[in-house]
């Protein structure tokens, strides 16, 4: 076994794991013969077992690299997938309300637009690229929701993350200058394995989060405006920059509040905060208008064997048998503790 994860995970030189497994492979062989007489009374039992547990670990390894391959294909970045059909040169992905299409790889395909809030789960969680689940809804369906959020859930090796430093957020697609049309967002959510990440109210978490980012934007955005501007004081004197974080602190908790329908004797907007109002507003909207979860479920088939050729025979049995085992140990979708009116299951088939 150790040899075996030597090769494999560590990498280490076939020489070099060769050498151990003689050395060691000799004592243990001593050990052994002398319980060769113990063989026919019942020990071949662990024996069997031994070789059995090797032969699925070996088996596994070998169809999971298989799969891989076979996923490398849906591994394509954002801006290789849609674009603003207004942009005349290269594909850019800062789409407007009604010009968000597919790119000439998919044949240009408008893409419509979904009232409500899409949570794509993303498994790969690879921050350059797109979720497999989201390439195969825009291929059948041609549409998009109005917010679009990349899901990923990452397990660490603690018992619990702080809910505070537990979600990351960026934004893989550029959005509209005007703050209008599709909004793009990936999420990673950090958890221990004490915690529970997917609940009845995930939605409202995303949405929640994603409005703390506009927020936090919008209000960077203005500072970055006038952090040059010279703020006077009581005194009579500029502020320094020991206050400037105060004044950032400030400035969000304006637009927070210029962002509520129906504040009363505010300011009138600047164009930052009204782009910021404009974001909120459609986030708040999609969040009411429905939220809908989408999970891929991935389909895999061997590929024939023409002729006769006994290599390829035995490969295709073994991806057989990997299927099978992968059929019978996957997660289900109905686990997902998610109302399941909200859930969404889009299949697809990759050949190995």
């Amino acid at each position: 076994m150790v040899s075996l994860v030597a090769v494999i995970i560590w990498h280490i030189p076939l020489p070099i794991v060769i050498l151990g497994f003689l050395i060691f492979g000799a004592l243990d062989g001593i050990f052994l013969s002398s319980a060769l007489t113990k063989v026919p009374n019942g020990a071949w039992f662990t024996l069997i077992l031994a070789a059995l547990l090797s032969s699925i670990f070996v088996l596994w390894r070998f169809g999971k690299e298989n799969q891989w391959h076979a996923e490398a294909s849906d591994l394509i970045a954002p801006s290789s997938i849609i674009f603003s059909s207004g942009d005349d040169g290269p594909p850019k992905a800062n789409a407007t309300a009604s010009g968000l299409r597919l790119t000439a790889m998919f044949d240009s395909t408008p893409i419509s637009t979904i009232a409500g809030l899409g949570i794509f789960f993303d498994k790969s969680g690879l921050p350059n690229t797109t979720p497999t689940v989201f390439v195969h809804f825009l291929q059948k369906f041609q549409a998009a929701p109005r917010i679009v959020v990349f899901f990923h859930i990452r397990p660490l090796s603690v018992p619990t993350v702080p809910f505070e430093e537990r979600f990351t957020i960026t934004r893989p697609v550029k959005p509209a200058a005007n703050g209008q049309g599709h909004q793009f967002f990936r999420i990673t959510s950090r958890h221990g394995y004490m915690d529970e990440v997917v609940s009845m109210d995930l939605g409202f978490q995303i949405c929640e989060q994603l409005r703390s980012l506009v927020i936090r934007e919008g209000a960077t955005a203005q500072y970055q405006t006038q952090k040059h501007v010279n703020w006077p004081t009581p005194n009579g004197h500029a502020e320094d920059d020991a206050i400037e974080p105060r004044k950032r602190r400030d400035r969000l908790e304006e637009i927070d509040h210029n962002a509520q329908p129906g504040a009363i004797g505010v300011a009138p907007l600047t164009a930052q905060q009204e782009r910021t109002r404009q974001v909120l507003s459609s986030l708040e909207s999609a969040y009411k208008d429905q939220v809908v979860y989408i999970v891929g479920k991935e389909q895999m088939r061997v590929c024939k064997v023409t002729g006769f050729k006994p290599g390829g025979w035995c490969r295709r049995i073994a991806l057989a048998a990997f299927l099978w085992l992968r059929s019978n140990t996957g997660s289900k979708i109905a686990n997902l503790n998610v109302d399941v009116d909200k859930l969404v299951e889009v299949g697809f088939v990759k050949i190995i």
